[in-house]
């Protein structure tokens, strides 16, 4: 018996792996892009049409959950593994390219803008999805199509895949001069072509589905800034407040604390006033106005 994966031989493991790679650069690319930043663009780092980060999630967790049949328990190994994985591609990739593919911090309870329970919740979803429909038909399709075609594409795949990979990393580290100038106006080409599709993103920014997230998103925001209210207010309140194992990250967050607040003199009395942004509707009355009408 060969090689497989998932219940998968080897071919049909690779196309599987860049279905699911295009389907996370379709999703992130359009939808999370429209809800983001209210606009198409290309998340990927690759020339190619494809996220592998989102193959490896999906069929890594196959694996995983192939004997669970619990959905609870699915979203929460799911959740965690999302995580796992996120973390270490980010870590790497800033290491690699010094720079950040995405950036949670707006999200409550994240990890140093790299993961969060949110994002862990709803990829957690997603793979439910994956595991209970999406990869069962995908298989149904797969089963359809002849072993050499399969294999065909598997060879197909994988050196369109290495000679994208090889570029990228050449162009994106600056290896070499001509290579990078190939990257760089690929780079600005597919930017080009997302921007023509701009033109009509208010379309698409009336669907519900992205509405609705929009909102959510603005509601998530606002929790993570409640979070980080009442981490101030604390350590405000309690200056003195010191931690054995995390001395460092306190420090910088005092630091923070500090720098927020404005000092301002009057006669021999000092107070502190936190920087601050009033709404619209209400109208700030000038004391020396006052003082003048007196």
């Amino acid at each position: 018996m060969g090689f497989t994966f998932a219940g998968m031989d080897f071919p049909t493991l690779t196309c599987v792996m860049m279905f699911y790679s295009f389907i996370g650069w379709f999703y992130e690319s359009t939808i999370f892009s429209l809800i983001e930043q209210g606009k198409f663009m290309n998340r990927g780092c690759f020339v190619g049409p494809y996220l592998p980060i989102y193959s490896v999630v999906a069929v890594l967790n196959l694996y995983l959950l192939s004997d669970v049949t619990s959905p609870m328990k699915i979203v929460l190994i799911a959740g965690l593994t999302c995580c796992a994985i996120e973390y270490v591609t980010s870590w790497t990739l800033e290491k690699l390219f010094h720079a950040r593919y995405w950036d949670y911090s707006y999200f409550p309870l994240n990890i140093d803008g790299r993961i969060s329970v949110v994002s862990g919740a709803f990829f957690g979803f997603a793979i439910l999805f994956l595991v209970k429909a999406l990869h069962p038909f995908t298989m149904i399709w797969m089963n359809r199509i002849s072993e050499t075609a399969r294999l065909n594409a598997c060879i197909v795949c994988w050196t369109i895949f290495l000679i994208d990979a090889v570029f990228t990393v050449i162009g994106m580290r600056n290896l070499n001069r001509k290579c990078k100038e190939i990257y760089d106006s690929l780079d600005q080409y597919i930017d080009k072509s997302f921007d023509k599709i701009n033109a009509k993103a208010e379309y698409f920014n009336r669907f519900l589905i992205v509405e609705k997230s929009k909102g959510l998103v603005v509601k998530i925001k606002g929790i993570n800034k409640r979070f980080v209210e009442l981490e101030t207010k604390y350590l405000k309140v309690y200056p003195s407040f010191k931690s054995t194992q995390y001395s460092d990250l306190l420090d910088k967050m005092k630091e923070a604390v500090e720098k927020k607040g404005k000092v301002f003199r009057w006669g021999k009395e000092e107070e502190e006033f936190d920087e601050f942004e009033p709404d619209e509707d209400i109208a700030i009355e000038d004391p020396l106005k006052e003082t003048a009408n007196e």
